[in-house]
């Protein structure tokens, strides 16, 4: 199993301080930073990244505050050789542990994490601090389409996303407790995730509110969000338009931002525009009103643009969304997968986590004459 480093996005609305954390803790959890191990200079690091010795100061900070990393006063900065007291205090139930209990896994495809890093990151935020609570270490594996190996000594995975059908082939076989997390196509049995079908429902019913009768989607085919979107134009009886929706495909799936600049690019071709778009999350509603920029159309005065996630908040191009709480995600799947480790049902079914409307300055009334039509 390969793995791939990410570089530190200056425009990304996950805090530069925050991307260098995760990559740290990547890097500790696959063995490229031993355990034991000191930590190189904070003027080595910042070098190393592109990154000034603030920024990773304040990501030392987080690692040594969740046990990850350890002080010398006078040596320096270690990593630790074994979960501190803070990683073990006590279980969601409130328990107290002595001793680690176990390895959990947090693996998620090469081409998935690429897509929208940001939201995912969200994910393991919550997984790795429900881990720490719980006496778990926790691996975080970025598979590649490399043949991908189930770990020897790991308790359980979460799986986010999806996975190589061979992966989750050699999971089941091994018997291995297992939580599906986040999943972009399809809805399984024990698995957590946003309840994006009441969130699409809900974001359709605004727009349509406002007087959008044309209204476009970017998205996974046979998604949650897909089939709610059509769904609830339907019962709206406003007509879906196959011209103003643009499929997104996991075989050539590139990074949000271009995915949902070049879909636009797509609507734009066409000789009737929809006066609303709604993006699978919100890193592709900011390419596709780069998109828009670029052609010289206004948003939100020409075309309304939304997303899901929440995830552009710091962006000086604030989009409408739909909010989730995918902290709350990790959380609960961490949860899950302790409940099978200890004997529970395999079979849970799906445990949903609401979505919340927030409207920002990327949504107005339908464009003149187009309202109610």
């Amino acid at each position: 199993m390969r793995y791939k480093s990410r570089q530190l996005l200056t425009r990304s609305p996950e805090p530069v301080r925050e991307q260098l954390r995760l990559l740290l803790l990547g890097e500790i959890e696959r063995g490229a930073i031993l355990r034991g191990a000191k930590l190189p200079s904070e003027r080595e690091l910042a070098v190393r990244f592109g990154t000034s010795r603030t920024t990773v100061r304040q990501a030392i900070e987080s690692l040594v505050e969740g046990g990850v990393l350890v002080r010398s006063p006078s040596k320096g900065t270690f990593v630790a050789g074994a979960p501190s007291a803070s990683w073990i205090s006590q279980d969601p139930t409130g328990v107290p542990i002595g001793t680690v209990q176990g390895t959990l896994a947090f693996v998620i495809s090469e081409q998935i994490f690429e897509f929208v890093s940001v939201g995912y990151n969200r994910i393991l935020l919550g997984v790795q601090k429900t881990c720490q609570q719980s006496g778990y270490r926790l691996l975080f594996h970025v598979l590649t389409d490399d043949a991908p190996m189930v770990e020897s000594g790991v308790a359980g995975y979460m799986v986010v996303g999806g996975a190589p059908r061979r992966f989750l082939e050699r999971l089941r076989a091994a018997a291995t407790p297992l939580v599906f997390v986040d999943l972009l196509l399809d809805d399984r049995s024990a698995s957590v995730g946003i309840d994006y079908a009441s969130g699409m429902r809900q974001a359709v019913t605004y727009l349509h509110s406002l007087g959008h009768r044309k209204i476009g989607f970017i998205g996974f085919p046979n998604s949650e969000k897909y089939i709610a979107f059509w769904q609830t134009l339907s019962s709206l009886g406003v007509r879906y338009e196959p011209r103003w929706v643009v499929f997104l495909q996991l075989p050539d799936l590139q990074s949000s931002m271009l995915s949902g600049y070049r879909s636009m690019q797509s609507i734009l071709s066409m000789e009737s525009l929809p006066t609303a778009m709604i993006a699978t999350n919100d890193i592709v509603a900011l390419g596709a009103n780069d998109a828009l920029a670029v052609a010289g159309i206004n948003v939100p005065e020409r075309m309304s643009i939304m997303g899901f996630d929440d995830l552009g908040v710091e962006s000086d191009r604030p989009i409408t969304t739909m909010r989730t709480d995918s902290a709350e995600v990790g959380r609960l799947a961490v949860r899950a997968l302790i409940e099978q480790i200890r004997g529970g049902p395999t079979d849970t079914g799906r445990i949903t986590v609401p979505t919340e409307l927030v409207v920002r300055e990327s949504t107005a009334q339908a464009y003149g004459g187009e309202a109610g039509r």
